[in-house]
């Protein structure tokens, strides 16, 4: 079976879910190919394909769909994310395959099976759906031979250290975080935060806020990127892994860190973290950060990230099953 993944080779979580996949199921005897839809040499490399999986989209040129092909989609934005940032994109006179809500809405109804990897997403697309519709709702699997607790290059500084590294969408962006450290740091002046991925275009306004509540005093804030080497050190050098995507989704990098040994933070819903915040109210939220990271709260029992072959031998099934 040939398998065509289609994805935007933009580093962002959805990228590497989908390089994953690849990995995953070329380990299981697929022939699989990842394909960047910004490198149209590549596309060749689909023709004889079995399967064509959308990360994002197909390109015009190669409309699977009307030529019979067998499309499965992968959602991977949170929902609400999609929505709003399809609004924004259209209020600035954007459209097409810019328009995320639109492409969300026409996998939903023009792809031979939907994959999801949140249980509150799957039913969100069943209520989009048709009525005969199959969603799938399949682990999210990480390679646990790479992401797995070993030794630090040394120990990041703080007592405790706390590290964040989320892409700065702001379903996702340390904003409450920032807000909630400046509340915590003078209570707990031995913590130190490490934040990276803070883009250089918003730096005009996060920086104010972190200069003038204390935060860039009682950490390292920067627009620095890790490749996985550094991201995996990272999470073996640090404390706790802080990452408060909204309404208590979990993701990728939550799952790495969590695999590499790391305690994570999240919001209430994370079944991979360690300790649950609540959303809302930043002082409420650096209440209970230094809760946690002066060991007054016990930690949860949180679910253990699945491998890349749980992964890859769902969507196996699924092609199987779409192919019958």
């Amino acid at each position: 079976m040939r398998i065509a993944h289609w994805t935007m080779g933009n580093g962002s979580g959805m990228h590497r879910v989908a390089e994953s996949m690849v990995q995953g199921e070329k380990a299981l005897g697929m022939d699989a190919v990842l394909i960047n839809l910004d490198h149209g040499a590549e596309y060749a490399q689909a023709d004889d394909a079995d399967i064509h999986v959308s990360h994002t989209h197909l390109p015009n040129i190669y409309d699977r769909v009307q030529k019979g092909q067998k499309v499965v989609w992968v959602g991977h934005g949170v929902p609400e994310h999609v929505f709003q940032s399809a609004v924004e994109s259209g209020l600035k006179g954007g459209y097409g395959h810019g328009d995320a809500w639109m492409l969300m809405q026409y996998w939903l109804q023009h792809s031979d099976a939907v994959v999801t990897f949140w249980p509150r997403h799957a039913e969100f697309y069943r209520s989009m759906s048709d009525k005969r519709s199959i969603v799938d709702c399949i682990p999210l699997g990480v390679d646990l031979d790479f992401w797995k607790p070993g030794q630090s290059n040394g120990k990041f500084r703080g007592n405790p250290s706390v590290f964040t590294a989320e892409n700065s969408h702001y379903i996702k962006w340390p904003l409450d975080l920032f807000i909630a450290w400046g509340y915590l740091s003078p209570k707990v002046p031995e913590a130190t935060l490490h934040a990276i991925y803070l883009p250089k275009d918003q730096h005009r306004w996060f920086f104010p806020l972190i200069n003038r509540n204390g935060v860039s005093y009682s950490g390292y804030i920067s627009a620095q990127t890790f490749d996985h080497p550094g991201m995996l050190n990272a999470f073996r050098s640090v404390d706790y892994y802080v990452g408060l995507v909204k309404y208590g989704d979990f993701n990728r990098v939550c799952l790495e860190a969590k695999a590499s040994g790391c305690k994570v933070i999240s919001y209430k819903g994370n079944p991979y973290a360690d300790f649950w915040i609540d959303e809302g109210d930043q002082r409420v939220i650096a209440e209970q950060l230094e809760a946690i990271i002066t060991g007054k709260v016990e930690p949860r029992v949180p679910e253990v990230p699945s491998p890349l072959a749980a992964m890859s031998s769902e969507m196996i099934k699924i092609y199987e099953r779409v192919l019958a």
